[in-house]
């Protein structure tokens, strides 16, 4: 007997059995002995029925197998074995003297793995069965890693799939595709139309570019969205690897769908956030401002479209919001982004720039009538009540229109001009809407430039003092002055406050600006008293504006200031206008209270041209009345003006306060208010605002030189 072949068996964990099917017992014997000294497990049948109890009771990994045998002949055991799935996959050798190819053929056709002739060789033989063997267990190998691979590839959340291209043709989905697309892989896999069928109508574009534009090797990277079945629509990010196949001339591709759904709705979510004011759910400042550069930025616009913008700016709303609250004021917001939809067009633009300002961007406009239409509608749909917490509000607007002009380049021009012409509106009284015009811009301008000159002027010291002295009707001597700031510019001369208050005011400039009158007007005081032994029987009255009481630093501010000219409080009389009284009421009335009790007098300007509130009159502290020069320059015994000062001084005295007349500029007008005991006046009659030097002269005639002190020698 020929030497066994030696077999390596060191990675074989356990020795495989090997069933050996043959009539003869010699066979049985040589080919059993050589098996079991390669290292294997053997076990013998004489003929196929045994062979079939052999493998149902103990399974073995390959079968050497005799052909010609009594009963059941080898080619009968094949097919029995090969037709019971739990023995399909045992390799199974043919051991033959028939070599006839039509006997080959057959043993193949039944499932056998090989064929050995007789006379075998006992090398032959066991070269066989380690080689099928090893096949064995190498498919083994390959049925784990395939099932283990199909697992992972089952258990993804992304959908793994692969194609050929051109034309597109599915090759693998794995399961998961049903769940995102709610169809099978099988339907793909038959008819790949479907999914391109399934891809958004807006998308189909951009993804069949990709495919058509494939080169190798290319990365493919997109998003895009489908429309499933049902009519859910979902975001896919599809990641592929195009790539030649080497089993044909079609291009490959492989890849990853990742069902991003989710992500893209979050997104959406933060990007309508960053673009939407989060009170209205209105655009906001930003996306407005995005959406009208987009506009501008079109090419031939001119030709393509006509477009405007509205400038909306509430009325009288920071009283609506300090008398009701916040929350009050927030909801009449909402209400009004409410009514503006209502008021437009579907296609135009609403946004919220911020606190009561709206802006609206009207486009697809053919002339100017259809902008003062919807202007005019904006406003009939405000004055509707808006109910809140259960009162009725009427509130209007002031409305800037620009309307597009091939001058302008960006949306900050645009919302430039349309919030200069909202102000013109609010000048002429509010309620209403303006068109702008190239004067706003150029009156705009000359503000802007004001503003810098008064910034500097402060700087340069061009402010001065002019003093109208305030007379005692009775005695007609001095009582008091009143401190006027003047502006003595270099190139327009001297600037009367009328041009400049009002700017001060809205650009805070008035804090330094009154702090300066505060001072200069104490000062002169201080230079007075310096001349003279006995302390001054007048007052100085200085106008106090809004800024100044709200300013937290104001009490001791003037304190300083007074302590500083060595002057007492009482010869300070501070002027304030009925508005002050009505914004910031508690804030105003401690400030007040507090100067009371200091030794400040206060005096209330222009008394009835306001609301002449009785109420207030009441709560706060204050001295003096003076009567607006309007009803002065018109009072006739008989007529109301003259009526409405005889109230005045009657309400006076009642209330045990000091009445100045201003404006006087006859002798008649004198003497009506010397009939209707009006205690003080001041205006041409007597003098006009007074430079320092001036002033100084006055005082010294009003109080005799016979008072001058007399400087030592």
């Amino acid at each position: 007997m020929t030497s066994p072949v030696s077999f390596s068996t060191s990675k074989i964990s356990r020795k495989e059995l090997v069933l050996i099917v043959d009539d003869t017992p010699a066979n049985l014997a040589v080919l059993s002995e050589a098996i079991s000294d390669a290292g294997f497990e053997t076990a013998i049948a004489l003929d196929g029925e045994r062979a079939l109890i052999q493998i149902s009771q103990d399974p073995p990994d390959l079968i050497l197998l005799d052909i010609m045998m009594p009963g059941i002949d080898g080619f009968e055991t094949c097919r029995r074995i090969k037709a019971d799935e739990r023995f399909q996959n045992i390799p199974i050798i043919f051991m033959t003297a028939l070599a006839d190819v039509e006997n080959k053929v057959k043993g193949l056709a039944l499932g056998a793995a090989d064929y050995i002739t007789k006379p075998f060789q006992e090398q032959e033989v066991l070269a066989r069965v380690q080689t099928h063997l090893n096949f064995m267990r190498t498919k083994e190998h390959l049925a784990a890693s395939e099932a283990r691979l199909t697992g992972i590839l089952n258990s993804l959340k992304e959908i793994v799939w692969s194609a050929h291209l051109h034309p597109l043709e599915f090759l693998y989905f794995n399961p998961v595709a049903e769940d995102i697309y709610d169809v099978t892989p099988e339907e793909f896999i038959k008819d790949s139309s479907i999914w391109l069928k399934m891809i958004h109508p807006d998308d189909l574009e951009k993804v069949e570019a990709l495919l058509v534009n494939t080169d190798t090797p290319n990365l493919i990277d997109c998003e895009y969205r489908i429309v499933r079945p049902d009519g859910e629509i979902r975001w896919l990010q599809c990641q592929a690897q195009v790539r030649s196949n080497t089993d044909s001339d079609r291009l490959k591709m492989d890849g990853l769908m990742h069902d991003v759904t989710g992500r893209k709705q979050v997104e959406g979510e933060l990007k309508y956030a960053a673009q939407h004011d989060s009170l209205t759910n209105l655009a906001n400042r930003s996306f407005f401002r995005e959406k009208l550069n987009e506009l501008l930025n079109r090419p031939s616009l001119e030709q393509q479209e006509h477009f405007a913008v509205l400038f909306i700016d509430l009325d009288r709303f920071k009283i609506i919001n300090d008398s009701l609250g916040h929350f009050c004021g927030d909801q009449l917001l909402t209400k009004v982004g409410e009514v503006l939809k209502q008021a437009v067009r579907p296609m135009d633009l609403i946004a919220r720039l911020g606190g009561d300002e709206f802006t609206v961007l009207l486009r697809n406009l053919q002339e100017t009538q259809e902008i003062l239409a919807i202007s005019d509608r904006i406003q009939a749909f405000l004055k509707q009540p808006i109910i809140l917490e259960g009162q009725p509000i009427v509130v209007s607007a002031s409305i800037g229109i620009v309307q597009y002009s091939p001058k302008y380049k960006s949306a900050d021009q645009l919302l430039r001009d349309a919030d200069l012409a909202m102000y013109q509106a609010k000048h002429l009284g509010k309620a209403c809407h303006q068109l702008f015009s190239e004067r706003m811009y150029a009156q705009a301008m000359e503000k802007i430039t004001l503003e810098k000159e008064l910034r500097d002027a402060l700087q340069r010291h061009e402010l001065f003092l002019c003093y109208q002295p305030i007379i005692d009707l009775e005695t007609e001597q001095l009582a008091g002055f009143e401190a006027l700031v003047r502006w003595q510019h270099p190139r327009l001369g001297v600037v009367p406050p009328i041009n400049f208050i009002a700017l001060a005011e809205e650009t805070g400039l008035i804090l330094p600006l009154g702090e300066f009158a505060l001072r200069e007007a104490c000062r002169q005081m201080k230079v007075w008293q310096s001349h003279y032994s006995e302390p001054l029987g007048f007052t100085m009255s200085v106008n106090i504006s809004e800024r100044q009481i709200q300013n937290l630093g104001f009490v001791e501010d003037l304190l300083a200031i007074v302590e500083e000219a060595n002057l007492k409080p009482s010869q300070l009389k501070l002027e304030i206008t009925e508005s002050l009284l009505l914004d910031n009421r508690l804030l105003t009335l401690k400030v007040f209270q507090r100067l009371q009790s200091l030794g400040f007098r206060l005096s209330l300007d222009d008394f009835g041209t306001g609301y002449s509130s009785l109420s207030y009159l009441h709560r706060f502290p204050i001295n003096t009345l003076k009567i607006d020069r309007s009803f002065v320059n018109s009072m006739e015994p008989g007529k109301s003006s003259f009526e409405i000062v005889r109230t005045i001084t009657s309400l006076a005295r009642t209330l045990n306060m000091d009445v100045v007349a201003e404006g006087i500029e006859t002798e008649e007008q004198l003497n009506y208010l010397k009939s209707l005991s009006c205690e003080m006046g001041q205006g041409y009659f007597f003098a006009k605002p007074l430079p320092g030097a001036e002033a100084t002269e006055y005082v010294a005639q009003m109080l005799g030189n016979a008072q001058l002190q007399v400087e030592a020698a």
